[in-house]
């Protein structure tokens, strides 16, 4: 099963974020608890303390950049930014629930960023940087906007196979539409899967004291517990928008079919992995 390995064109990384964001949005609170166990291993990475300024890219459905409002107090500030509105629906929700004053949203592209140099201590993404046309570029404006001593810190996904979330769904699109349709990309999310990529794109951006790690996760969960639905509205969504219910019943079908191989002992066994990359302005 081939993955793609040519960069996004802004324009069509911006039409599908579009169409994914009322999914992203539907399905934000309950993806929240899931990716907790994703958000303090890049909270560290960043060095996250009281009073920082925070600059959140592709802020999606809202964490970790709540809970790094919480942390920076009301002597800190995080400004929350995604490409598309759509994408922020979730994100002014959460932060209008929690009743933080600290946060403000900005409609950014990573690779053209309006805030000007030296403006912010902190720089996060987490999940956001596979989808940039020109990687090299966002971190080289992360490094602009950075203040000399602020810190970067990105998460990505590693290799495909490795997570068996993106396996399953992969093996499902593959079956149902073929993995070359337009409303499905699975393998873009994890082109810098291999050990060393994220660390290249930082130092080629200018960014010093560059570190990478690598985190693997080996989740269990409940066997009487269909955990996929978020997943699959938010990885598959804009193409079950076009099926009639018969048809989303099958695709449902043939994803929990895949993930029974993982159950036993009355639980499903899955492995996770991402990669976190740092980097520090000069």
């Amino acid at each position: 099963m081939p993955e793609k390995t040519e960069n996004p064109r802004s324009e069509d990384v911006r039409e599908d974020w579009s169409r994914r964001g009322r999914h992203w949005d539907s399905r934000a609170d309950e993806v929240a608890a899931m990716a907790a166990r994703f958000n303090a291993p890049l909270i560290e990475a960043a060095k996250i303390e009281p009073g920082l300024r925070v600059l959140d890219l592709a802020t999606g459905a809202g964490e970790p950049m709540t809970t790094v409002a919480e942390m920076v107090g009301a002597s800190g500030a995080v400004v929350a930014s995604d490409l598309v509105p759509e994408m922020l629906e979730g994100a002014r929700r959460r932060v209008a629930e929690k009743g933080l004053k600290n946060v403000s949203f900005k409609i950014a592209d990573m690779c053209g960023l309006a805030e000007e140099d030296a403006s912010f201590d902190r720089v996060m993404c987490r999940f956001g940087i596979m989808f940039v046309p020109d990687p090299v570029k966002a971190a080289s404006e992360a490094a602009r906007v950075l203040k000399p001593g602020g810190r970067a810190a990105y998460m990505v996904w590693g290799p495909r196979d490795d997570t068996t979330m993106f396996t399953v769904f992969a093996e499902v699109a593959e079956e149902f539409w073929g993995l070359d349709d337009p409303l499905i990309d699975l393998s873009t999310m994890c082109r810098m899967g291999e050990a060393g990529t994220l660390s290249g794109i930082l130092e080629a951006g200018g960014l010093g004291q560059v570190e990478e790690q690598e985190l693997r996760f080996t989740p269990k969960v409940p066997g009487d517990r269909e955990f996929w639905h978020p997943q699959i509205d938010m990885s598959l969504g804009p193409k079950l928008d076009q099926l009639g219910a018969e048809e989303r019943a099958a695709v449902a079908g043939a994803v929990r079919d895949k993930f029974n191989r993982y159950l036993k002992d009355g639980e499903y066994h899955m492995t996770a992995h991402v990669r976190i990359g740092s980097g520090v302005k000069s």
